[in-house]
């Protein structure tokens, strides 16, 4: 009986031990820490520089912006960009492969700042757009926005325990692989997703209503400030029917707006090959969206 405690605890301590060596091979257990904001949820934290998937660098710089180029006292002009984790790009795509470093790669006038975040709502950008004085300078400001963002509630940083924590974690990438698994799969958010259809589909159109006037009153806060604004609306790969109906709504409000620079990505990303998941761009997506990018900023 003692010999095989003994077995199995060499055993437990031998897997973990591999789990754990593989798991930062692969980019796990150094990742981009955040801090929470009681106004827009939460950001990254300034001054960080993280290897992640496939070898690629996060940089985070001195105003909490993903770009390897700091902005306080550079005095070249600014272009910030706002979305979710599709302008964020994730941890497998390199700084300079976002399509916000391609456009200033192009555009050497300006540098840019990434202020793209995982899970964000559209409530979530615009109140860092309004309330994140950081980056209050810049000249242009780049919305890249997509269906879900619009019916996604306003989310704070009680689900980032892991990505808030200052400290360092035994076992670090198994417990970052555990808390990815624990928000991806919680089941009381699987749970409210299926509680009552009617109910669901009457807030996520009331959602949606606000979440299109909100931004509309920032890009006319942002303009009365002289500051030129610009929407890219993103699309999903191989919509469902149901996703397209909604689609359809967000696109039929936002035209009765008017909005000036608005423009449907929809044309641009019309092939899987743009995509890494069903949602996110690979590198040749961020490089197609780039060049959109360019050629309508490039027009003013």
């Amino acid at each position: 009986m003692r010999f095989f405690l003994i077995f199995t605890t060499l055993i437990l301590l031998v897997s973990t031990t591999i789990t754990e060596l593989y798991l930062k091979h692969i980019g796990l257990g150094d990742p981009v820490r955040y801090d929470s904001d009681y106004i827009y949820g939460f950001a990254p934290k300034e001054n960080q520089k993280k290897i992640r998937f496939d070898r690629s660098l996060v940089s985070i710089n001195d105003v909490g912006l993903r770009t390897h180029i700091n902005w306080k006292n550079n005095s070249k002009k600014k272009m910030v960009f706002l979305g979710d984790s599709i302008t964020y790009g994730g941890s497998y795509i390199d700084d300079k492969k976002l399509f916000s470093n391609l456009v200033c790669e192009k555009i050497n006038s300006y540098i840019c700042g990434n202020a793209g975040v995982n899970a964000y709502s559209i409530i979530n950008m615009v109140m860092r757009s309004r309330y994140d004085e950081r980056f209050n300078e810049s000249e242009k400001y780049i919305f890249t926005v997509a269906p879900g963002d619009f019916y996604r509630e306003y989310i704070g940083a009680n689900s980032l325990h892991f990505y808030l924590n200052k400290k360092e974690f035994f076992l670090p990438a198994i417990t970052e692989a555990l808390s990815f698994i624990g928000t991806r799969y919680d089941i009381n958010r699987y749970l409210s997703k299926h509680n009552d259809t009617n109910k669901a589909n009457v807030h996520k159109k009331e959602l949606i209503n606000f979440s299109i006037e909100l931004l509309h009153q920032e890009i006319k806060r942002l303009k009365y400030e002289n500051k030129e604004v610009f929407i890219f609306y993103t699309v999903e790969k191989d919509d469902k029917d149901s996703l397209k109906k909604t689609n359809q709504y967000i696109l039929n409000k936002i035209k009765s707006l008017n909005l000036k620079n608005f423009y449907n990505l929809n044309k641009t990303l019309n092939d899987n090959k743009y995509f890494y998941d069903s949602v996110h761009y690979n590198e040749l997506g961020h490089k197609k969206v780039a060049e959109k990018i360019i050629s309508v900023l490039t027009k003013y």
